[in-house]
């Protein structure tokens, strides 16, 4: 039996000296016997903490709308395939099924799942237009459009710190038995004051290079929480939280294995990928109806709230979730960037 992974880490720390952050994230994440994820770490009102999807069914609504627009951009081809990297136990697929849009009701739409943790898998929804993957190298045929929501925060990163006119990457090194962050090996200056840290998020970015590299015919949508350098230097460290059982978790060291750690991501570092669109969340729920749909709530509840019927009860639903959505503070202030297809960028 494997040794916990609080302890395996030490061991290594012990033998090859402090770690790169981006190791231990790893490792508390996604390691393949305790990693956060592999265990049964997961978003939902029942788990560790909540996304977009989990907050009710208007935003798959909103998102099979958009999936209805790139599909009309494409030309309405008889198949289109959405490809969801870190679809958590699916929720997202389940409601853009339910919202039965109009590329879903003319058979076109083939929603694959990527999601490496089998007990997540193991929840997915099944059926003619649905397929999960621990691996998105099982995905064979054209993918038309490659969707994350809330995955690159949770991909492992590294923090710098200025000390002077130097610039350190820091690592995680024990003390006493603890996890401390030590300063590391050297690294090029970032353009921030003496003292002050930031992630940085090269996996991310690797993630968005390779997607591109291998659907070049795709269009990329990234959803995610991301501030530039200058603001995330304001947050002194809030950038990076720990979550369990839906609570912040002050020492993200502390437990690895057991806790969620997730970073606000450097919107600078992903700019320089040259996104075509960049935006807030909020800015893209409109884009794609959600003004709309939630008229059609509003309506719904002043026709039957009378009585209380479902119909009405759906629509104050579909009420309280926009205001949660659509919330600058919140959800609404997440950005999401979206790389064309590379025939669009050269005008074929």
């Amino acid at each position: 039996m494997a040794a916990p992974l609080a302890d395996r880490l030490r061991a290594q720390i012990r033998d090859q000296g402090p770690i790169p952050v981006s190791t231990f994230v790893e490792a508390a994440l996604y390691d393949e016997h305790e990693g956060f994820y592999v265990v049964g770490g997961r978003a939902g009102r029942h788990g560790d903490f909540l996304t977009a999807p989990e907050v009710g069914p208007l935003f798959g609504a909103v998102i099979s709308g958009a999936v209805d627009s790139w599909w009309e951009s494409a030309g309405r081809p008889a198949r289109f395939t959405v490809v969801e990297h870190g679809a958590g136990p699916g929720t997202l697929a389940r409601t853009v099924m339910a919202a039965e849009g109009g590329c879903f009701a003319a058979g076109a739409l083939r929603w694959v799942m990527i999601e490496p943790s089998a007990s997540q898998r193991e929840a997915h929804p099944g059926g003619a237009f649905l397929s999960s993957f621990a691996d998105a190298s099982e995905v064979e045929g054209l993918v038309d459009v490659v969707f994350a929501n809330e995955l690159l925060d949770n991909l492992p990163f590294d923090i710098v710190a200025r000390r002077g006119d130097r610039g350190v990457a820091l690592a995680i090194d024990i003390d006493d038995g603890r996890f401390v962050l030590v300063d590391g090996p050297p690294v090029a200056p970032p353009p921030i004051a003496n003292g002050a840290r930031l992630p940085r998020v090269d996996n991310a970015a690797a993630w968005v290079v390779a997607q591109r590299a291998r659907h070049p015919s795709a269009r990329l949508v990234v959803l995610d929480y991301m501030a530039t350098a200058e603001e995330l230097v304001t947050r002194d460290g809030g950038w990076l939280r720990a979550y369990r059982d839906h609570d912040r978790i002050d020492d993200w060291l502390a437990d690895p294995g057991l806790v969620d750690i997730t970073v606000d991501l450097p919107l600078d570092e992903l700019l320089a990928l040259h996104p075509t669109s960049v935006r807030l969340q909020a800015d893209f729920l409109r884009a794609h109806g959600i003004d709309q749909l939630v008229d059609q709530g509003r309506a719904a509840w002043h026709a039957g709230s009378a009585v209380g019927d479902l119909a009405a009860l759906k629509g104050r639903s579909r009420l309280r979730e926009a205001e949660a959505l659509l919330d600058a503070a919140g959800f609404g202030g997440f950005h999401v960037l979206e790389w064309e297809p590379e025939a669009h960028r050269s005008g074929c």
